[in-house]
């Protein structure tokens, strides 16, 4: 049987990682006019994938974020053309979102292999 948590925050991160597909696909958020909303909805898409598996082990939301994350970092640092022009509020903000996202698919999977290990033991 599938736990009902576990699905929910795997969808919440694979939401994250369309929304940040799809703003880098658009040619970024201040260009397709959607600017800030893509950021605040990745932010707390993450966030509510992190919360709703707290207390359940899973790689793939880890992954999910993690990719999302660095999705965000990338796709930030090429329209700031590699920091070359850092202008605020704009591309730079992609940057610091994806840091943040990319941090909490770090600290899940880390939580998941130290709970793995212990389980292991």
């Amino acid at each position: 049987m599938t736990n009902l948590k576990n699905v929910l925050s795997v969808g919440l991160a694979a939401a994250t990682l369309v929304v940040f597909l799809t703003v880098t696909i658009s040619g970024g958020a201040l260009r397709a006019g959607l600017a800030p909303w893509p950021g605040i909805g990745a932010i707390v898409l993450a966030t509510l994938a992190f919360v709703v598996s707290w207390k359940h082990r899973s790689f793939l939301v880890a992954g999910l974020l993690a990719a999302s994350g660095v999705t965000g970092i990338i796709a930030g640092v090429i329209n700031t053309q590699y920091f070359a022009v850092i202008v605020f509020p704009g591309p730079i903000l992609g940057v610091i979102i994806g840091l943040g996202i990319l941090g909490l698919g770090v600290a899940k999977g880390m939580g998941t292999a130290n709970a793995t290990l212990i389980a292991t033991r």
